[in-house]
C-alpha cells in the first residue's frame, strides 16, 4: 500500500502559556512524523508567551486581541495548510508516536475520518505539595474523546464546520455531536497518545461553576437531533 502524502496542521491555541508552553512544542517536535506544521495562536497574551512560541522556527505564530479560546481555535483552522488537523492546549503533551499511531489507522482504513487515543492525566510535577494536595484525578487514564487526542482529515473536519465560538465552554462537545450527525467515522486507539496537565489553573479548576456550558450544549445538540429524528 503506497504512502499517503501528508501535512498535518498542528494548532495550539495560547493565553499567558509561559510556563507550559517550550514542553507543549517540543512534545510536538519529537512526533516520529515529521511532516508538519505548527500554528501557535496567542489569544492577547501579556507574558513571555510571543517570545517562546518564536524561539522555535517551525513555528507559524499568531497574535490575536482578546477574542477568546475558541476564535483562536478557529483561526488556527482557517490559516492552516496540512491535510489533516490536529489541536494541542499549551499545557499539555502528546506521546511521541501519536501521530505516526493515527496516521496509521488512515493509511489501512480510507474510510476513517477521524482517530482518537487514550488519555493520561497527570498532576504537574512542578507543584509544591500544598498545591497538589488540592489536586484530585478522578481517572488516571480514560479513552481521549477530546480535541488534544484526535487526528482528523481536514476535508473531514469542515463537513462539521468550525468551532461555536458562542460556545465558551464545551465548544468541542457541541463540535463532536455535530460530527456524529454527519455521520463521520471514528477509530479509538488504545495507546495513552495524550498527557494532560493538571495544575489548578485549568479552566475547569478555575471556573468549575462554567461547567453548566456543557449541559447547555448537551441539551442544544439533543434537542437539534430530535428535530432531525436522530435522537
Amino acid at each position: 500500500m503506497s504512502a499517503i502524502p501528508v501535512e498535518i496542521s498542528v494548532i495550539i491555541p495560547v493565553h499567558n502559556g509561559e510556563k507550559y508552553l517550550a514542553q507543549c512544542i517540543q512534545s510536538v517536535l519529537e512526533q516520529n512524523h515529521a511532516a508538519l506544521e505548527m500554528l501557535v495562536v496567542d489569544n492577547a497574551s501579556t507574558d513571555a508567551t510571543a517570545a517562546i512560541a518564536r524561539k522555535f522556527p517551525a513555528t507559524r505564530y499568531f497574535y490575536l486581541p482578546r477574542k477568546g479560546f475558541v476564535p483562536a481555535l478557529n483561526h488556527g483552522v482557517m490559516n492552516c495548510q496540512g491535510s489533516f488537523l490536529s489541536f494541542l492546549d499549551a499545557d499539555d503533551l502528546w506521546q511521541p508516536h501519536k501521530l505516526a499511531a493515527q496516521l496509521d489507522v488512515f493509511q489501512r482504513n480510507p474510510a476513517v475520518d477521524f482517530v482518537f487515543g487514550h488519555v493520561e492525566q497527570f498532576i504537574s510535577p512542578e507543584l509544591e505539595e500544598p498545591a497538589r494536595s488540592q489536586l484530585f484525578i478522578r481517572e488516571k487514564e480514560l479513552p481521549g474523546h477530546i480535541r488534544g487526542a484526535m487526528l482528523i482529515r481536514k476535508e473531514s473536519f469542515w463537513r462539521v464546520g468550525l468551532f461555536d465560538e458562542a460556545t465558551e465552554y464545551g465548544d468541542f462537545i457541541d463540535w463532536y455531536m455535530r460530527a456524529q450527525e454527519q455521520g463521520l467515522q471514528e477509530v479509538m486507539l488504545p495507546d495513552v497518545l495524550l498527557l494532560r496537565r493538571i495544575h489548578g489553573a485549568n479552566m475547569g479548576y478555575l471556573d468549575p461553576d462554567r461547567r453548566i456550558d456543557y449541559v447547555r450544549v448537551l441539551k442544544r445538540g439533543l434537542d437539534r437531533r430530535r428535530r432531525l429524528g436522530k435522537a
